[in-house]
């Protein structure tokens, strides 16, 4: 119970003081993830240069963090559906300040089949 109130508490603290934190360092294999999800997305979503750069650094981050949650050894199954759940929200909400009202209605739409949610089963 100390490990999710202390795992919640960072994941808060985290979304209301921004600059405050820092977002793990992405792996060669999980950027070439995020640049490969990009590319579907730009295919998708026919993005800029600059989305697309913006994209690549979200993606590469929610990645690394999304295989620091199933790696962890001590937390449950459950826990581990809940923070994968959090962050899945939370990149949706930051593609929307990198999308167009145009590129987020679609995106909405295709998210789940380009990217859907990764839940544990036991």
């Amino acid at each position: 119970m100390k490990r999710i109130l202390l795992l919640l508490t960072i994941m808060t603290s985290s979304a209301l003081s921004a600059q405050d934190y820092i977002a793990p360092e992405p792996n060669d294999r999980q950027m070439e993830e995020a640049k490969m999800l990009t590319q579907v997305l730009n295919d998708e979503l026919s993005l800029t240069e600059k989305q697309i750069l913006q994209i690549e650094k979200l993606n590469g981050e929610f990645i690394a963090r999304r295989d620091i949650i199933v790696g962890d050894q001590g937390l449950t199954i459950v826990e581990k559906n809940e923070f994968l759940e959090s962050i899945y929200v939370e990149q949706g909400n930051e593609m929307a300040d990198i999308l167009a009202r145009e590129q987020l209605n679609l995106y909405k739409r295709i998210r789940g089949d380009l990217q859907p949610l990764v839940v544990i089963v036991e």
